[in-house]
């Protein structure tokens, strides 16, 4: 295989992506494209966007012939009955149907356990805001190629108000912190295989500060924090765990899967 073909699914709307620009933060399908090419320069990338029926209408017909599908965060909310969210269900569903290789973010994991007759709840105790410390492998994670290379107990960039509930029949726990239980999960949806993580390898820690800073009044205002001080306390401990991490220890699950579609599809 000369090059990989990914197609990658922007999990925000068009007016969502420029309150991202405002933070002077790019869209989540850019972070991704950023680190796929920083390991897989020749790859071709597709973007789309589930919501913008001109965009699923251009590739529909040809989602075989990805090697693999990223399913990126979004700021939407996996149990609202908008037809974003309903959209974006209907389009995991579909891809799922060509056997293909999976690689859901946060949102990206929520939707693919909802497509596959899993639940997902806003989280029972809290939210992750920007960072998430002591993820920590099962034994099952320890074993899976997602995590080759990875030390058993890490900290990663996250950011989400909502966690799995109940997952797939068939799923495996690879992962889990003192917030989400199901931290990171396999599981199959026909013949299509998804490795889906609750939190974001992918995004730098800068990127998530300047989300703090942009966010901040929102924050206080559904009391994710008690106040202001509290807020920079919190990125100042972002900022610390910034200047002991680096791109490839933090996106190696992101490699990880590139690698292994690379092999499945060479087989």
């Amino acid at each position: 295989m000369d090059k990989l073909k990914i197609l990658i699914v922007e999990g925000n709307t068009k007016e969502e992506n420029s309150n991202f620009n405002a933070a002077g933060c790019v869209p989540q399908s850019e972070n991704f494209s950023q680190h796929i090419k920083m390991y897989e320069s020749n790859s071709e990338i597709d973007i789309i966007e589930p919501c913008d029926d001109n965009s699923i209408l251009k590739i529909i017909s040809s989602l075989k012939k990805y090697n693999g599908i990223v399913l990126t965060g979004s700021t939407l909310r996996i149990n609202d009955k908008s037809k974003e969210v309903k959209k974006h269900i209907e389009f995991a569903k579909r891809c799922f149907e060509d056997g293909n290789y999976f690689f859901g973010a946060c949102w990206g994991l929520q939707i693919s356990v909802i497509a596959t007759g899993g639940k997902c709840r806003t989280g029972q105790k809290g939210a992750h805001t920007g960072i998430a410390v002591d993820i920590e492998l099962t034994e099952a994670g320890k074993k899976h190629k997602l995590y080759n290379s990875k030390p058993h107990k890490f900290t990663a960039p996250a950011f989400n108000f909502d966690e799995v509930e109940t997952p797939p029949k068939n799923s495996v726990l690879l992962a889990s912190d003192k917030i989400n239980k199901f931290g990171a999960m396999h599981f199959k949806a026909g013949k299509s295989e998804i490795w889906g993580l609750q939190y974001h390898p992918e995004i730098p820690y800068s990127y998530m500060i300047k989300l703090l800073k942009h966010r901040k009044k929102r924050l206080l205002e559904a009391k994710n924090f008690k106040n202001e001080e509290e807020i920079n306390q919190h990125i100042d401990l972002i900022t610390k765990e910034d200047l002991v991490s680096n791109d490839i220890s933090r996106t190696l699950e992101l490699k990880n899967w590139l690698d292994y579609i690379k092999i499945k599809n060479n087989g």
